[in-house]
């Protein structure tokens, strides 16, 4: 868990403050690896190895894509500060407190 937002790996359930958001399997996945480290500034391409391992050219416009759906579907259940963008550098989680 991270503040309000928590994901349960063996059920595939992300909650926030107790209510589950549906994400794809490409959602949950790059969340999980951003919860795995939340302190953690994460680069696009740490995050696409961690994803989709070293075999696979994947655009970093897909990694923002799927962080641009996050954010919408988490910001919808009152996470409006999920994933920080740290400038020039990567991502990391944001506090996530919807009260």
């Amino acid at each position: 868990a991270h503040g309000d937002l928590e994901i349960d790996a063996h059920r595939h359930l992300c909650l926030v403050a107790a209510q589950e958001v549906a994400l794809t399997a490409s959602e949950f996945a790059l969340l999980k690896v951003l919860m795995a480290k939340p302190d953690n500034v994460m680069t696009r391409q740490q995050l696409t190895v961690s994803m989709y391992g070293n075999n696979i050219h994947v655009s970093d416009r897909t990694i923002d894509s799927h962080i641009r759906n996050i954010r919408n579907k988490l910001t919808k259940a009152g996470c409006s500060n999920s994933i920080i963008t740290v400038h020039g550098v990567g991502l990391r989680m944001g506090t996530c407190q919807t009260g």
